[in-house]
């Protein structure tokens, strides 16, 4: 009887748990939180650098008053007959193995106030690291409304919200800003010395839209 009650012990005992076949490993992995966010990322990225950006500016005291700039610009007259608009279209060139995402922004058409390429990057990603803001800047040669500057020559920084996840939702550039760093200068003992502090300072704002493909037909 002891011999039965062993065997029906040992019968009864429960197998240890069995590791998931190797081959659906990479499933797992697929639809894990972190390589869903991945993707996320990357459908965003994909979105922003596919296709050609158009870009319309408005720069002026005027209109950088209104979004509460605080800048030497918005200081000034803010008569909205000074402001004045600038259109381009950029394209955005992703260069692999920086984080955060950066590469070079080109006009994709010539520009006798713009430069010709730049630099951009991510500037802000939610907590799973999906891209929500952009940055990116060109030289200018200088903006002006008849002979008041509006932009000096030297860097033009162009900053939007990024809203649509690229799937779903298609992915678009909002709440565009349009700023340039100002020297403030600072006060160390006797001297005042410039060019040691700056911040930026609101210049204008703008809108992104994709510009139309020319190789496909226009919509009806």
């Amino acid at each position: 009887m002891l011999a039965a009650a062993l065997v029906s012990q040992h019968r009864l005992r429960p197998s240890p748990p069995r590791a998931p076949p190797a081959r659906l490993n990479w499933l797992a992995d697929l639809f894990s939180p972190v390589a869903a966010d991945s993707a996320a990322a990357e459908l965003v990225l994909s979105e922003l650098c596919e296709p050609e950006w158009a870009i319309r500016c408005e720069l002026g005291a005027a209109v950088a008053s209104s979004l509460g700039g605080s800048g030497s610009l918005a200081r000034g007259r803010t008569d909205a007959s000074t402001d004045v608009r600038l259109d381009c279209g950029v394209r955005f060139e992703i260069d692999a193995g920086f984080d955060p995402p950066q590469g070079t922004v080109r006009l994709a058409r010539p520009s006798r106030l713009l430069a010709a390429e730049g630099f951009w990057k991510i500037s802000e990603t939610d907590d799973r690291d999906v891209p929500k803001a952009i940055s990116w800047r060109l030289q200018s040669t200088g903006i002006r409304a008849g002979e008041e500057e509006l932009v000096p020559p030297g860097p033009l920084y162009f900053n939007a919200l990024l809203e649509g996840d690229g799937s779903t939702l298609p992915l678009q550039l909002t709440a565009g800003r349009l700023t340039v760093k100002e020297d403030i200068g600072a006060d160390v003992g006797i001297f005042r010395a410039r060019g040691i502090l700056a911040e930026f300072k609101i210049v204008g704002a703008f809108e992104a839209q994709r510009a139309i493909d020319p190789a496909q037909p226009p919509a009806s």
